[in-house]
C-alpha cells in the first residue's frame, strides 16, 4: 500500500471499542452496579497513536475495524486527530469490557472481532519508524517487520516471539509476565539478556514498580510516582508512547524513562484508556 502523506510514525495493530465500567467492587454470580460507564477507543496500536497525536506528532494508524455502529464511533473519533483509513470488514468491531473497581484495578473481557482481519495489502511499501502490535495475523506482521526501517515491537502475544526474532527490531517492549513466557530463566536479568540476543532495546513494563529499560551496555530502572488511581487501562501503552516521543526527539535515555514515567503517572488517572 502506498501512502502519500509523510508521517513522524505508523502504528500498526488492533482498534478496539473499550467499554469501561467503573464499580466500587466486583461480585460474580451477582448483578454488579456501575457507578458510571465510559467508551473509548482502544487496543494496543490505538492508544500509542492516540497519545503520540496528542503530543503533536505525526501519526498515521494501520487496523481494521467492523461495518457496524461502534466501528463508525471509532471511526469519527479517531480520523480528527491522525491520519486513520482503516479497512473495515463486513463484521463486527472488536470489543473489550473493561470493569475497574475504586482502586483502580481492572478486569478484562476482549473479543477480536474485525481485528482478525488486518490485511497484509493494508502495510505501507516503506516506512522510516513503526510500532508493531503483535496479535495481528501472522502475514501482516511479517510484512510490517520487512517494510519498516526502524520498528518498535509491542510483544503482548508472545507466541510470535519466533517470527520476531529473525528480525531483530530496533526495541521490543512487554510485561513481566510476558518476558517470563518467552525465556523462562531463573532470574530477571538472565530473561532481559537472552531478549536482547534479538533486539537493541528493551523496554520492560512493571506495574507499580516502574520501567526497566535495557540494552546490552546498561540496565537503568525507574520508579513509578505515587499518584492517585483511577485507571490502570492503557498505562503500559502510554509508557510505549512516551518512549518513541523522546526516542523521535532524540532525548537521552535517562529524559525518555523520566518522561515515559511522568506520562503513565498521567494516564492512570484518566477514565479513558489514553491521556
Amino acid at each position: 500500500m502506498f501512502y502519500k502523506e509523510k508521517v513522524d510514525i505508523v502504528c500498526i495493530g488492533k482498534t478496539n471499542l473499550d467499554i469501561l465500567y467503573y464499580v466500587d467492587s466486583i461480585k460474580l454470580e451477582n448483578n454488579n452496579i456501575s457507578n458510571f460507564t465510559v467508551l473509548s477507543t482502544g487496543g494496543k496500536a490505538t492508544n500509542v497513536a492516540v497519545n503520540l497525536s496528542k503530543l503533536g506528532l505525526k501519526v498515521r494508524l494501520i487496523s481494521c475495524i467492523g461495518n457496524d455502529i461502534f466501528g463508525k464511533f471509532i471511526k469519527n473519533s479517531l480520523e480528527n486527530i491522525l491520519l486513520f483509513t482503516p479497512k473495515i470488514a463486513n463484521t463486527s468491531t472488536a470489543v473489550t469490557s473493561i470493569i475497574i473497581d475504586k482502586n483502580g484495578n481492572n478486569t478484562i473481557f476482549h473479543n477480536l472481532g474485525a481485528n482478525k482481519f488486518l490485511s497484509e495489502d493494508q502495510i505501507p511499501e516503506k516506512m522510516e519508524l513503526s510500532f508493531i502490535q503483535t496479535g495481528i495475523p501472522e502475514n501482516t506482521l511479517i510484512r510490517a517487520l520487512k517494510n519498516s526501517k526502524i520498528s518498535f515491537v509491542e510483544l503482548s502475544e508472545t507466541s510470535q516471539f519466533e517470527i520476531i526474532k529473525k528480525f531483530k527490531p530496533e526495541m521490543v517492549s512487554l510485561n513481566l509476565q510476558e518476558i517470563q513466557q518467552i525465556s523462562k530463566k531463573q532470574t530477571l536479568k538472565d530473561n532481559i539478556q537472552h531478549l536482547l540476543k534479538y533486539t537493541n532495546n528493551v523496554i520492560l513494563k512493571m506495574g507499580k514498580d516502574g520501567v526497566l529499560y535495557a540494552n546490552k551496555k546498561q540496565m537503568i530502572q525507574k520508579k513509578a510516582k505515587k499518584v492517585k488511581v483511577v485507571n490502570t487501562t492503557g498505562a503500559g501503552d502510554a509508557v510505549s508512547a512516551a518512549y518513541l516521543y523522546g526516542y523521535i526527539k532524540k532525548w537521552d535515555i535517562e529524559k525518555i524513562l523520566n518522561f515515559s514515567i511522568s506520562f503513565a503517572a498521567k494516564k492512570i488517572q484518566s477514565h479513558k484508556s489514553t491521556i
